[in-house]
């Protein structure tokens, strides 16, 4: 995504699944997850095994299991292993954070409307712009946390992925991201 798109921004979107989330947003509570829970959810475009990591594998979620060779030739034994994440040196902590998209003249949301809508439910909440600001400040004075956000770029290099990178594959998403805090990567 870029800053032109960002900047042009008519309103990011927060889709729901469930009418109770729905409610609970307007009624002032929101709440923020762990990029783990992504990494371990199954819904189809919610869940992302890469999130803010470059490889995560997960024994009940079965999958290739990745291949690493040590020094001396000798593999790793994976039947002693539930996980492997392997995440860039520059980013040692994850943040809390909260997904929307972003509505734009010029970054084809209305083309991926329908499938948001079918992986992230019917009920959402529209933030215009222009309030973008507020909503973090006002996140920041009921949670005591400070608030950092953005887009969400995207990059078919798996080396590149961390909190604000995604695969390209979840372009679709045009996603803009609210964080708070630190957490661990797993």
């Amino acid at each position: 995504m870029s800053n032109r798109d960002l900047n042009s921004a008519f309103a990011l979107i927060k889709f729901f699944s469930k009418k109770e989330h729905y409610l609970s947003f307007l009624n002032g509570n929101t709440l923020f997850r762990t990029p783990h829970y992504y990494r371990t959810c199954e819904d189809v475009g919610r869940g992302d095994r890469n999130e803010s990591c470059l490889l995560f594998w997960g024994k009940k979620f079965g999958g290739q299991k990745p291949k690493f060779e040590l020094i001396g030739n000798s593999n790793l034994d994976f039947e002693t292993y539930e996980s492997v994440l392997i995440y860039p040196t520059t980013e040692q902590n994850d943040s809390w954070m909260q997904s929307w998209a972003i509505m734009g003249p010029h970054n084809g949301f209305e083309h991926s409307l329908e499938q948001l809508q079918e992986e992230f439910g019917f009920y959402f909440v529209v933030l215009p712009a222009k309030n973008i600001a507020k909503y973090a400040k006002l996140v920041e004075k009921h949670s005591g946390s400070k608030i950092t956000y953005g887009a969400i770029r995207y990059s078919e290099n798996p080396k590149e992925r961390s909190l604000t990178v995604k695969d390209t594959k979840f372009s679709y998403q045009k996603e803009f991201r609210f964080y708070t805090g630190q957490c661990a990567k797993d």
